[in-house]
């Protein structure tokens, strides 16, 4: 496709279909219910416990949750529950539950 050039025909078209006009959701939102909804589906849950791994500390819904909580980015909280390793000095991530009834 290097070095093609649209008509000025094809241009208007392209043009047209970008616009969303046709688009089922044009001008719309999501409710905050759906929102909810959607993120539970996609996301993978984060729980944070605490350096003794005895007590649940908090819950979020994805990584991206676990995120913007802790205000860094989504990546570093993924790489941290992947490797295990302590998160800013005093927080386990992990993407299962530990079981605190021992």
């Amino acid at each position: 496709m290097l070095g093609f050039k649209h008509s000025q025909e094809s241009i208007a078209l392209i043009s047209e279909a970008l616009k969303g006009d046709n688009h089922p959701l044009f001008n719309k939102n999501h409710s905050n219910e759906t929102k909810v909804k959607m993120s539970i589906a996609k996301g993978t849950t984060i729980y944070v416990y605490p350096t003794d791994k005895f007590k649940l500390e908090n819950k979020f819904t994805s990584a991206r949750k676990a995120a913007e909580f802790f205000n860094v980015d989504k990546d570093t909280v993924i790489r941290y529950t992947k490797s295990g390793k302590l998160f800013q000095d005093k927080w386990f991530l992990s993407i299962s539950s530990i079981d605190t009834q021992k």
